[in-house]
């Protein structure tokens, strides 16, 4: 059954029969197949008898694959925190991709003698634009939290903040609990929230490690472009963390993260990229005209939350070459048509699948 003949033409039709003294055997039958499915957002819905659990084949994302998707684990999103930290190191290192590295600590090293005319004319625009050089404000929500913006820089310094991703997390657990259990949407869900702690521990360290000057801190020590204080203690960063956390830039690495798990996931949704990249420059200048961040704080946020966003989206999918089962887009692999019947008191439901 799971093996699809390529035969264009060719119609070849099965007939199942299951006797049954329950018609609820109907339901065990109906889980396994869905009908139309080159139509379909998803269907072929199989039970992994390993694995234990059910996958879901999506048709629809890419022309040259089908996207298989299992049952996400909730336990996974701390447990692969290691292993994307690893896979991000290992990924650095590898001959074929040291350019991508390179071309990120190259971008920074080459911004960084100029961060404070940028700063400088950032701020100045900021000012034309009504107040997008001004410290970020907001109200509380519920007389707590500290989340409500109030007015526009504001709402856009909080889209790059970990809140924002949660919110998606939650917009897309809830799209999959509400739409039959759909298996891409709830593993978006988990992989949002894993890119929080992945990306937040990678940016930590780097931060840890380089202590750069905030600009805002900068400017009252009069150090034009930030002073550099790596390797502080644990004691110093805690209790004067704007003297030490700018590079790399978390909000951009998060955000970036965010985009590339909703953009791999959802490759056929063509204007996620642009939104969402765009979303991402006017965070950045918002940042740098606000004075939380230098522009060279970006190319390693750009370049973290990207790697770190596709391994954690790539790591839940399973690919499967269209060609290789003789998939044509433009037709069904195959239709069900279900009848029932009594015969000497037992219910017969019978399934014909044409292909």
């Amino acid at each position: 059954m799971n093996k699809i003949l390529n035969y264009k033409r060719l119609i070849s039709t099965y007939s199942f029969l299951f006797f049954q003294q329950n018609i609820n055997a109907q339901q065990t039958f109906t889980d396994s197949i869905y009908y139309n499915i080159s139509e379909s957002t998803f269907a072929n819905v199989q039970y992994d008898t390993l694995a234990k659990t059910k996958i879901q084949n999506y048709f629809n994302c890419d022309n040259n694959y089908i996207y298989q998707y299992s049952k996400p684990k909730f336990w996974n999103i701390l447990k692969n925190v290691p292993s994307n930290i690893y896979n991000f190191g290992e990924f650095t290192i590898q001959k074929e991709n040291i350019k991508w590295g390179a071309l990120a600590i190259g971008s920074t090293v080459a911004i960084i003698p100029f961060d404070q005319q940028v700063l400088d004319k950032a701020g100045k625009l900021g000012n034309k634009m009504g107040g997008w050089d001004k410290d970020s404000q907001f109200d509380k929500a519920f007389r707590v939290f500290n989340i409500i913006p109030k007015n526009i820089p504001s709402a856009v310094y909080y889209i790059g903040n970990g809140g924002t991703t949660l919110l998606l997390s939650g917009v897309f657990y809830g799209i999959g609990k509400l739409n039959n259990n759909d298996l891409r949407a709830l593993n978006t869900s988990h992989e949002l929230v894993e890119c929080i702690f992945s990306v937040g521990v990678a940016t930590q360290t780097i931060k840890r490690i380089t202590g750069r000057q905030s600009p805002v801190r900068a400017l009252v020590d009069g150090n034009d472009g930030g002073a550099w204080n790596p390797f502080p203690s644990f004691k110093a960063f805690q209790s004067n963390t704007p003297n030490y956390d700018a590079m790399p830039s978390g909000h951009i690495a998060t955000f970036m993260a965010t985009i590339t798990i909703i953009s791999t996931n959802y490759p056929e949704i063509r204007w996620i990229k642009p939104f969402g990249y765009s979303l991402t420059g006017l965070i950045a200048f918002n940042m740098v005209s606000n004075k939380v961040h230098w522009t060279s704080d970006y190319p390693l946020g750009l370049f973290i939350g990207y790697i770190m966003g596709k391994q954690i989206a790539n790591r839940r999918i399973t690919k499967i070459a269209k060609n290789s089962i003789g998939y044509n887009s433009k037709e069904n692999f195959y239709n069900v048509n279900y009848t029932t019947s009594n015969f000497l008191n037992t219910r017969l439901f019978g399934a014909s699948i044409t292909f």
